[in-house]
């Protein structure tokens, strides 16, 4: 069965376009034909249906291909045209050939149109491809960019502000939204909670998971419930939406100013330090329970407490930090971090932490990094709200 194929066909000459069409029978083809001869005809045909090719003559009485061109062009860009006349000059065809014209052939040497129309069909369709990939890359970067101005709205605009502490959080995405997440939310009685959290992968996928867990945390804080509570409703509420392919590592931490207390749940999340004002680490914030997604819903969240002193600072931070590998492959780790943190801990925090990202980057020696990075530094800075060393 032949080849279906709508060809309009640009030709005053009746017998001209029926040899045309002979041609392209017998090549396979079983044109859906309309031949037309004047601009008002044309652009009758090309309003009324879409072509697969064009065919046309270049001198008519009153209308000529260069005009014919313009037109087919304004409606498709990527529709085939081939001009098939007689001698029209090579200057005239190499002025059709930049005006958009794919091929000139001439009448009494029809031998090769078969194939200039196979070639010219297959190289219409990637033109078609390409332009639609183009398309949803552009869509795509618009729904990242939205996405990404949404994800940054959602980190905390500025820090709290607690008399006596010196609180800071920063995080960047591998991609243009990520599945890093941090947060200080004030509590209804003067606490403030500290979030700090990553989802499995990164990109839009694990940014959206990001907005459920901080919407869920500040509903719940507002709930007046206790730290475990809140962590328990929390993982409910967050099973359907992970499904299976995925989970969240999150340490969360309520800071008391007053007191200087500072319980915390780490459900499968890298340990958060406690630096002492001489510099060495006085506690850490081990992990005390799975992380969210792959444990059991049943199974207890038990909070621990630090007491801060004066001088402490509290190091919260993500695997993507950890995990950063320079050019021969190792790992920045977990020492090479707190030796950073410990050297600048005179600094204030959100300088300490700019820091502690400018060196990953360096140690990377890439332009992009390789997984979101995210941390969180407080200082403890008067004893009358921290408890004296």
């Amino acid at each position: 069965m032949n080849t279906p194929l709508k060809a309009l066909i640009i030709e005053d000459s009746e017998s001209d376009a029926l040899l045309l069409l002979a041609y392209l029978r017998h090549g396979g083809y079983e044109p859906q034909f309309r031949r037309v001869d004047n601009a008002a005809d044309l652009a009758d045909a090309l309003n009324q249906q879409t072509w697969d090719i064009v065919f046309s003559d270049h001198n008519m009485p009153g209308f000529s291909s260069t005009a014919a061109l313009a037109m087919v062009r304004a409606v498709n860009v990527d529709i085939p045209f081939l001009i098939v006349s007689g001698s029209i000059g090579e200057e005239v065809a190499v002025a059709a050939m930049r005006a958009g014209a794919q091929d000139y052939l001439t009448k009494g040497h029809l031998a090769r149109l078969v194939a200039a129309v196979d070639r010219e069909l297959k190289d219409a369709e990637d033109r078609q491809g390409r332009r639609a990939a183009e398309r949803c890359l552009l869509v795509r970067e618009e729904e990242l960019r939205i996405a990404k101005e949404i994800q940054q709205q959602l980190f905390p605009a500025i820090s709290p502000a607690y008399a006596g502490y010196d609180m800071a959080g920063a995080s960047c995405s591998a991609e243009a939204t990520g599945g890093d997440y941090f947060d200080f939310i004030a509590g209804p009685h003067g606490e403030i909670f500290v979030v700090v959290g990553d989802v499995t992968g990164h990109g839009l996928g694990p940014a959206l998971l990001m907005t459920d867990v901080r919407a869920y945390l500040r509903a719940l804080v507002l709930s007046n419930r206790s730290l475990e509570d809140i962590m328990v409703q929390a993982r409910h509420l967050l099973v359907e939406d992970l499904g299976s392919d995925r989970f969240i590592t999150l340490l969360f931490a309520q800071l008391s100013p007053q007191t200087g207390a500072l319980d915390h749940i780490n459900a499968g999340h890298p340990t958060g330090y406690v630096i002492a004002h001489e510099g060495h680490v006085r506690e850490e914030l081990v992990a005390t329970a799975p992380a969210l997604g792959i444990d059991a819903e049943n199974e207890r969240l038990v909070s621990a407490r630090v007491l801060l002193q004066k001088g402490d600072l509290v190091f919260l931070l993500t695997d993507g930090i950890l995990e950063s590998t320079s050019p021969t492959g190792e790992e920045f780790g977990v020492s090479r971090a707190l030796e950073l943190v410990k050297g600048a801990r005179h600094l204030p925090s959100a300088q300490i932490i700019q820091l502690l990202f400018d060196e990953v980057r360096r140690f990377s020696g890439a332009d992009t990094l390789q997984d979101d990075i995210t941390a969180v530094v407080i200082k403890c800075q008067n004893e009358n709200h921290c408890i004296p060393a």
